[in-house]
């Protein structure tokens, strides 16, 4: 393992044990640097009081003010034993409405032909959405919010964005998961699935089989555009899926699952339920992501550690905001100082550091969690 490798782990450690060197330090010697949460806590354990966030010297940026106060978040984020397979959300009886858009205009969708690389059913439906059809907005953990531009027909497309096998339950919002044909090439595609994640969704398509039956949402599962709830389970069965590509080690997995969950969290306050349980687990796999370095791009990494900052934000965990922010403001100095920095990481750093820094600025007010196109 480089030094430098062994240097971006202890920067990482460092942040999950509130800037205690000594815990970091003690961590690479006792366990190297392959981040597992079961060897943090044994740390954790080792120097009781120290890595807490009360005990914590407050980051240089930004400052606190002295009424702000750390409170705890009403849902407990789910045991590192519990399986995405396990993961139930009870629905509301809004949550099995599909809006529906004026059907005298275009549909923004368009049906796009795969096959399933699991169990080889063919002919899945698939939909993608046509370019410019709709714009779209971020809602404050980066999830997408979609808006009709007045040609085509309003759509929310997290409600059509996943494509499910009705075979396997194999399911995943990018198309490149599964068979195509390439009109580019005018070939079929195989699935980018690596080899080991697809023999692992064979062998496990009993599980994924057995938790479609608990949820109860049958065949509205399989109708495009899908209810609430039959979106938000189609988001958690392509997160069975990212969860069998983290137990391989795939870069992004923990990525992909952090962004399946901020989705799953609008879905959820779209119909009117309650987010706080997806926000917990979507920042628990964030909060893996960051820590393992499991980006493929730069970019996202910046974007990570902005929703966690926004994420600890909602929270009321004011301190651990603050340091999300300071880790971005470092990553700027440190860029400045090379002589000639990646144009690209500097532009990215110093873009999520200014949204950063305005959302600090603008916490107090009235409609700072507000979700557009929601009351």
């Amino acid at each position: 393992m480089s030094d430098e490798k062994t240097q971006e782990i202890h920067r990482r450690l460092m942040v999950l044990f509130k800037n205690q060197s000594q815990m970091a330090d003690a961590y690479i010697e006792q366990f190297g640097t392959e981040i597992n949460m079961k060897n943090i806590q044994a740390i954790r354990t080792e120097f009781p009081g120290l890595g807490d966030t009360n005990s914590m010297p407050v980051a240089a940026m930004p400052a606190e003010t002295s009424a702000e106060t750390e409170k705890e978040p009403e849902v407990e984020a789910p045991s590192a034993a519990v399986t995405a397979t396990e993961m139930f959300l009870k629905f509301n009886d809004r949550a099995f409405d599909t809006p529906q858009g004026d059907p005298t205009l275009e549909s923004p969708l368009y049906p796009r032909v795969v096959d399933c690389p699991i169990c080889q059913k063919w002919g899945l439906n698939s939909q993608e959405l046509r370019a410019k059809s709709l714009s779209v907005e971020s809602d404050p953990f980066m999830a997408p919010v979609y808006k009709s531009t007045g040609r085509f027909r309003a759509l929310n497309y997290l409600l059509a964005s996943v494509t499910v096998c009705e075979s396997c339950f194999m399911a995943s919002p990018d198309r490149k998961d599964f068979q195509l044909y390439n009109r580019t090439t005018r070939q079929n595609q195989s699935s980018q699935l690596a080899p080991q994640v697809i023999r692992e969704l064979k062998e496990t398509t009993d599980l994924r089989k057995a938790f479609f039956e608990k949820t109860g949402i049958g065949d509205a599962l399989f109708k495009i555009p899908r209810s609430y709830a039959a979106a938000i389970v189609s988001y958690q069965l392509a997160d069975i899926r990212a969860e069998v590509e983290a137990g391989a080690k795939i870069q992004g997995a923990y990525f992909k699952r952090g962004n399946y969950w901020t989705r799953i969290a609008l879905l959820c306050r779209q119909a009117g339920m309650d987010d706080n349980k997806p926000l917990q687990i979507a920042a628990e796999h964030f909060k893996t992501a960051f820590y393992m370095s499991d980006f493929p791009k730069a970019e996202l990494e910046c974007q990570t550690i902005y929703t966690l900052f926004n994420l600890c934000l909602y929270f009321g965990k004011a301190k651990e905001a603050r340091d999300y922010l300071t880790i971005l403001d470092k990553n700027r100095q440190d860029l400045e100082k090379m002589e000639n920095p990646p144009e690209e990481n500097y532009a990215s750093v110093r873009k999520w550091l200014a949204m950063g820094k305005t959302r600090w600025e603008d916490r107090d007010e009235p409609n700072f969690w507000k979700t557009p196109g929601l009351n």
